[in-house]
């Protein structure tokens, strides 16, 4: 298996004594702009952070052709961002097509078919281009006073070995961790995750998983990703797509990329049977191209497939596809949304889900991950199985016909909200994983009401 080695290795940060004000870089894929949960796990983290006396860096491969998106949001996030044009067109193609694999297959849409991680088509590519990430991660090493790299999800992972000794590395795994995952896929992995000081999981099943495949005990965590409370508060401008949706109508939204673990063909179908008895109805499908879409082909016909099928079943009047909404105006969308679903094959947690409850919105979901994970079926939401039309149809049906239901539906996501997945609440737990890094440090011993209103 082939390993990333750099002669900085003998640089040595030295060991730090005050925990206090750390400087974090954040590795990953993406960044702000572009869309997807990691994206906006990373912007929501950051804004928190920073009220929290931390320094955030970035470094991660370039995602639109404004590189000022994340100064022109007023946060003091220094990137570093690594040019396409750096990276051959034949690199992203082979590393797109790796990904694309262990994407499919740790979301249960395909079994894993190869005998090594090296035979999967674009492993080669894809530490190519881990060779390149991590030329830039020792670079912003070198030029600044980073404490602790925060490695996110798999396609940066391969950095975790350039780590150099001093410097603290936690990694984030931001797919899911299933039973279903091969042995030879879940070895990688914890290889990986166990160069890590800590390794965060998003819900408890995950990590379960991950102990059966070796990661050791003392490195795991459960921490769920947060949303950006100001942001959903607020909206910049309007969806001009949304104009010409009548008053009185009932607005079932789904904000999910299209891709092959995505549900929107199922709720398309369930859309159109409900649609055959309730005229006054649209369905908003929000989502576009995602980082991969601008590097590679291979995602490019399932919003085509979406949109034929919306043809074919006669419904293109009542149905909007929006595009990609920039993360700073979603909450326009919830605020015309009477429903929100998202029915995903499988979902590590689902961020829009958790705006959607955070906003007060009723959710239907499929009993998948963390979409499973935080709703309560018949008090927060309505639970489907995958596939299943009729019973997503059913319950459609229900929330369009009880303006009582969803209301109450609204208020219980809320609460449950409030009591497991507020930032408020998450947020430190963040602070307590850097710090204790650096010291013995007690959960007991963090100033809550300080940390509170900090975030506050």
């Amino acid at each position: 298996m082939m390993e990333l080695d750099y002669s900085l290795h003998h640089y040595q940060k030295p060991l730090m004594i005050d925990s206090k004000n750390k400087s974090i870089l954040f590795s990953s894929q993406s960044f702000y702009p572009a869309v997807g949960g990691v994206s906006t796990l990373l912007l929501s983290l950051s804004k928190y952070l920073i009220k929290l006396n931390y320094n955030i860096y970035s470094v991660h491969l370039q995602v639109s052709n404004d590189n000022d998106s994340i100064n022109k949001l007023g946060l003091p996030i220094k990137e570093y961002i690594i040019p396409k044009s750096g990276v051959p067109e034949s690199v992203f193609a082979g590393y797109a097509k790796f990904k694309e694999v262990i994407y499919q297959h740790l979301h249960g849409v395909i079994p894993f078919k190869y005998s090594s991680i090296e035979e999967v088509p674009g492993y080669l590519e894809y530490m190519k281009l881990s060779e390149i990430y991590s030329y830039y991660l020792i670079r912003v090493l070198t030029e600044n006073d980073i404490d602790i790299v925060h490695f996110h999800d798999y396609q940066v992972m391969p950095g975790l070995s350039v780590i150099p000794f001093g410097i603290k590395s936690v990694f984030s795994m931001h797919a899911p961790f299933l039973d279903s995952v091969n042995p030879i896929v879940g070895s990688w992995i914890r290889r990986y995750c166990n160069r890590s000081n800590k390794t965060i999981f998003s819900i408890p099943n995950y990590a379960n998983v991950a102990l059966k495949h070796g990661i050791k005990a003392a490195k795991v965590r459960v921490i769920p990703p947060i949303i950006n409370k100001e942001m959903m508060d607020r909206s910049r401008e309007k969806i001009k797509a949304l104009n010409n949706i009548s008053n009185g109508s009932i607005v079932i939204s789904c904000i999910q990329r299209f891709d092959s673990k995505s549900g929107q063909i199922q709720l398309i179908k369930a859309f159109s049977k409900v649609f055959k008895k309730h005229k006054n109805i649209y369905l908003v499908l929000v989502g576009g191209s995602s980082f991969t879409d601008n590097i590679s082909n291979i995602r490019k016909n399932y919003l085509l497939d979406a949109k034929n099928l919306v043809n074919r079943l006669n419904i293109s009047n009542n149905v909007i596809f929006t595009g990609s909404v920039d993360y700073t105006n979603l909450s326009y969308i919830y605020d015309k949304s009477d429903i929100v679903a998202m029915l995903s094959i499988m979902e590590c947690f689902g961020l829009a889900i958790s705006e959607a409850i955070y906003r007060g919105k009723p959710v239907i979901v499929t009993n998948v991950g963390g979409l499973d994970y935080q709703i309560i079926n018949g008090k927060s939401g309505y639970k489907v199985e995958v596939g299943n039309i009729d019973n997503t149809a059913e319950a459609l049906s229900k929330l369009i016909e009880s303006k009582k239901m969803r209301e109450s539906f609204g208020i219980e996501g809320k609460k449950r909200f409030s009591n497991l997945f507020d930032p408020l609440k998450i947020v430190p737990k963040y602070h307590f994983l850097y710090q204790s890094l650096f010291s013995n440090l007690n959960i007991n011993d963090l100033d809550y009401e300080h940390i509170y209103n900090l975030l506050r």
